[in-house]
C-alpha cells in the first residue's frame, strides 16, 4: 500500500525527471509535414470568448519520436479577411514560447517515443479573444526529434565496443560506415 507521502514523492520525481529529459527548444527540427496536428474544437465559452481546443499530432514519418520533445507550436491564427490575429488574442496555457510563438508540451502518456503511423495523447489549447475577434482554427507546426535508426546503431557499436566484441578500429570503421550514409 502507497502512503500519501510516497505517493507525492513519486509525482515529484516523476515531474523533475520529465524536465531533466527536455532538450534546448532551439534544438527541436521542424517535423511538420510528417507528422501531422490534427486540430479540433472542444468547446466555446460565447460569455468569456474563450475556445478549447484538442490537438493531436500523427507521425506519419518513418522513425519513432521522442516523447519528450513533441511540442506543437501555434504558427497562425487569422480572422475572415486572411489577416493573422494572433497578437490580439490572448493564448491561456502556452508552455512558453519559440521565436515569438506559444508552444504546448504534447503529453507523453508514459511512453519513450511516439511510434510511427500513430497518434499521440491530446492537448488542450486554450484561446480567448478578449475583443470578440472572430478566427479560423488555428494553424499549429509540430517540433521534436526523430529517433532514427542511425542512433539506435551507434548506440550498439559503442556497446559492442565496451563490452570487447569490437576493437577501437572496429568501431571507428563502422561509426565512419554509418557517418557517410
Amino acid at each position: 500500500m502507497i502512503t500519501c507521502c510516497a505517493a507525492a514523492a513519486m509525482l515529484v520525481l516523476s515531474v523533475t525527471a520529465r524536465q531533466a529529459l527536455a532538450v534546448d527548444m532551439e534544438q527541436l527540427h521542424d517535423l511538420t509535414g510528417g507528422a501531422v496536428p490534427v486540430v479540433t474544437l472542444e468547446g466555446h465559452d460565447t460569455f468569456s470568448n474563450e475556445y478549447v481546443y484538442s490537438v493531436k499530432v500523427i507521425n506519419r514519418t518513418g522513425d519513432p519520436i521522442v516523447a519528450d520533445t513533441l511540442v506543437v507550436v501555434l504558427s497562425s491564427l487569422q480572422d475572415p479577411s486572411g489577416k493573422d490575429v494572433l497578437e490580439s488574442i490572448e493564448v491561456v496555457n502556452p508552455a512558453g514560447t519559440i521565436h515569438g510563438r506559444p508552444y504546448f508540451m504534447v503529453p507523453a502518456g508514459g511512453m519513450s517515443e511516439l511510434p510511427s503511423y500513430r497518434e499521440s495523447l491530446p492537448v488542450n489549447v486554450r484561446l480567448r479573444s478578449p475583443n470578440y475577434v472572430s478566427f479560423f482554427p488555428p494553424s499549429f507546426r509540430v517540433h521534436g526529434l526523430r529517433h532514427t535508426a542511425s542512433e539506435e546503431l551507434m548506440d550498439l557499436i559503442e556497446e559492442l565496443r565496451r563490452k570487447g566484441v569490437l576493437s577501437e578500429a572496429e568501431a571507428y570503421a563502422a561509426f565512419q560506415r554509418l557517418l557517410r550514409q
